[in-house]
């Protein structure tokens, strides 16, 4: 169910601005006075530079003071509103700096002036670079031992932000299967996640409010490796999804790998779960068509996650929870009517726990069923639209190799790595372990020949018999990658078998020298 809230009515009084101004507040019941004051601070424009200096006095229309949590839903005439005064004291230190500088100008020669103003210059850049990307580098709290994540109190500092505007060029490349996330800072991924909603009409479709939008994608800054969007627009299958489809698509390719584990915590019975932003890469991709290997590992290790969702799919049935907790809190679907977020949250789920590679197999046949059907696929079907809706994401899930090799190959890197630490701890706590994790016996190539092989080009050859256009932008790409991979494959085993013919060679010396002796 959506979060529970209330529309709140006010009218702006504020020294930033010229007139007052109206404004409706759609504010979760579960909003703190911090949580309300920062919302009323981002409707009347005050910068966050100068946020802890306002004063915030509430009035009913008689002109009695009231508390931010007092506040009651009432009528938006202006007889009705609350009235909100809006106070900037900073003014107070203005004069002091201005009696500074008029003293640093009298008594400071031209070529010393100039100095100074130049290294005020280039301070007063990089405070500026700081507050624009300084949302990406706060610390946020570790999860606690329950197996939700709550919202406490949402930075402010993302909601003060201006608005991004990006080019064309931009636009374009976003539509495309080869993003590289590399080239982005946290916060402008979350602006190109803004982006995203508002290029396919859901923020108006379903009255988004871009603050609440805001809150709740900061509550989500946690690692992911989503190519869901280029999917969806380079395919051209956009055109043929219903609002609902595309809110529930891009909902989970937010939501489905929330609160991730890192390696070290996968064994621990008791571990809190840390966001796997801390550890660069979200660790999407599944080398080998195996059930995930983190879920086993959960079950083998019977973890509180294991426990709680009776060893199926805990990993996947965490990352729902986590999400809908979120959505919850921060109220960001608050307008939506409960029969659509009912149908909205079923569609989630099913997305979401289709990212299990256990139910790879199912999946797989379910959509053949969809195609074989009497008159093939209809998007008009309810049934197949939800497969349809599933294989996308499985698709988005594990689309790395679809990007150029110097986007994806970091992320094989730092997967490969996680597996071979949960290897390790496996092997150190006397637990069975999978091979295919085994840093001894595994190599890059061979995990992603595999991977490549006998998981990607099969799933996307199937959607592609749905899916138009996917050859050239998609496929091409994947066999690639493929070619790539193998060419890796056998540079190893030449490394391999002359590493080992050096061996046998230097033992045969060795031999003969003893004979000798």
């Amino acid at each position: 169910m959506p979060a529970p809230s209330k529309r709140i009515h006010i009218r702006i009084q504020s020294n930033q601005q010229q007139k007052p101004t109206n404004e409706t507040l759609l504010i979760p019941l579960a909003a703190t006075d911090d949580d309300i004051r920062d919302l009323i601070l981002t409707a009347a424009d005050v910068p966050l530079a100068v946020s802890a200096d306002v004063v915030v006095k509430v009035r009913r229309p008689d002109g009695t003071l009231v508390g931010l949590g007092s506040l009651e839903e009432r009528g938006s005439g202006d007889g009705e509103r609350y009235l909100v005064e809006v106070k900037d004291d900073t003014t107070a230190y203005h004069e002091p700096i201005a009696r500074t500088l008029s003293q640093l100008t009298a008594t400071t020669s031209p070529d010393e002036l100039a100095s100074l103003r130049a290294a005020i210059n280039e301070l007063k850049n990089q405070l500026e670079e700081i507050d624009k990307t300084g949302i990406s580098r706060v610390a946020l709290p570790r999860t606690p031992k329950k197996a939700v994540r709550r919202v406490s109190k949402i930075d402010p500092r993302y909601l003060a932000q201006p608005k991004y505007i990006f080019t064309d060029e931009t636009r374009n490349y976003l539509k495309g299967p080869s993003f590289d996330n590399w080239q982005w800072e946290e916060n402008e991924m979350l602006a190109l996640l803004e982006f995203m909603m508002t290029e396919l009409s859901l923020v108006e479709e379903f009255k988004l409010e871009l603050g609440l939008l805001k809150r709740f994608l900061q509550s989500v800054k946690d690692g992911y490796n989503m190519n869901m969007y280029g999917i969806l627009h380079t395919t051209g299958v956009v055109a043929k999804l219903k609002p609902l489809d595309k809110l529930i698509l891009i909902f989970s390719a937010i939501g489905h790998d929330l609160d991730h584990p890192v390696a070290g915590s996968v064994l621990d019975k008791k571990a809190t779960i840390t966001p796997i932003k801390s550890m660069v890469s979200p660790q999407h991709s599944r080398p080998l068509c195996l059930p995930s290997p983190l879920n086993i590992s959960r079950a083998t290790a019977r973890t509180d996650l294991a426990i709680i969702y009776n060893d199926i799919a805990p990993l996947e049935n965490h990352h729902c929870a986590v999400l809908f907790t979120l959505i919850r809190e921060t109220g960001v679907l608050a307008n939506l009517p409960d029969p659509i977020y009912r149908e909205f949250r079923k569609g989630v789920i099913r997305c979401i726990l289709a990212t299990d590679m256990a139910r790879h197999g199912d999946l797989m046949s379910g959509f053949k069923k969809c195609l074989d059907a009497p008159g093939g696929f209809n998007f008009e079907d309810g049934e197949h639209k939800s497969m349809l809706l599933q294989m996308i994401m499985k698709c988005a899930d594990i689309s790395n190799e679809v990007r150029p090799t110097d986007v994806a190959e970091p992320w094989v890197d730092c997967l490969l790595e996680e597996f071979f630490t949960q290897s390790d701890l496996e092997k150190a706590q006397g637990l069975p372990y999978a091979p295919f994790m085994d840093r001894e016996k595994v190599t890059k190539a061979n995990a992603q020949v595999g991977f490549i092989a006998f998981v990607m080009v099969p799933l996307f050859e199937l959607v592609s018999k749905v899916l138009p256009n996917m050859e050239e932008p998609i496929m091409k790409p994947i066999q690639q990658a493929l070619a790539y991979y193998k060419d890796l494959q056998e540079k190893e085993k030449q490394e391999k078998a002359e590493q080992e013919r050096k061996a046998k060679e230097g033992g045969g010396e060795v031999q003969a020298v003893a004979v000798k002796a």
